[in-house]
């Protein structure tokens, strides 16, 4: 279950991976996929892009186990399947401006009211996936909840993204982006899917530097 208390546990910043000596070269493009369920997009992901890391975080133990075997029989040396809650273990992977880019496909809406406190994009969550970027990073959100879309939006502009989207709303299908396992049946249906591209300003762009606090 993925809570909104703040975790009170020390940073152990020296005990960090060292992604360079496990995943040599790729390491330098390294990106995160938050909540990767069944793996489709995880594993699409490494198979074509050899040459970028992806560290894939399950909260759901079996379904973390089974990902990863399936990593290991492909010979996928740059995928790195880790079980555990993304908001915990984040900042303990790794370091400010350190990620390429982020994936957050489909989290779960937590529907009442009284679970929205559950969302794993509350305001803390999203500045710490603003600290994690690089500067000029992308994360990548996708959700078939148009107003859970929308609400995301708020919040992430809030500490500090840059929407893609010249419409300054949801992003239109890239051609060339990895569908996850989930999303295959929304094509094949023809269920929407609402996404939203969005950056860290890269070096010397206005907002480059600005991180908000959450209040």
């Amino acid at each position: 279950m993925i809570f909104s208390d703040g975790d009170e546990s020390p940073l152990a910043v020296d005990l960090r991976p060292d992604w360079g000596a496990a995943l040599g070269a790729a390491s330098g493009r390294l990106e995160l996929e938050i909540g990767c369920g069944h793996g489709g997009f995880a594993l699409a992901f490494a198979r074509r892009h050899p040459e970028r890391a992806l560290v894939a975080i399950e909260q759901r133990r079996k379904f973390a186990s089974e990902l990863a075997e399936r990593a290991r029989r492909r010979g996928l040396a740059n995928l790195v399947v880790v079980q555990g809650d993304a908001r915990l273990l984040a900042p303990r992977l790794f370091a400010a401006g350190s990620l390429r880019a982020i994936h957050l496909h489909f989290p779960d809406p937590w529907w009442k009211r009284r679970h929205h406190r559950r969302r794993i994009l509350d305001d803390g969550m999203s500045a710490l996936l603003f600290r994690l970027l690089c500067p000029g990073g992308e994360l990548d959100f996708r959700t078939d909840v148009e107003a859970y879309g929308v609400e995301a939006l708020r919040r992430l502009a809030e500490v500090g993204f840059e929407n893609e989207s010249a419409a300054g709303g949801f992003a239109q299908p890239d051609p060339e982006e990895i569908p996850s396992t989930r999303e295959k049946r929304y094509l094949a249906s023809g269920q929407r899917v609402y996404r939203l591209r969005l950056r860290r300003a890269a070096p010397g762009a206005p907002g480059a530097d600005r991180v908000h606090s959450p209040s």
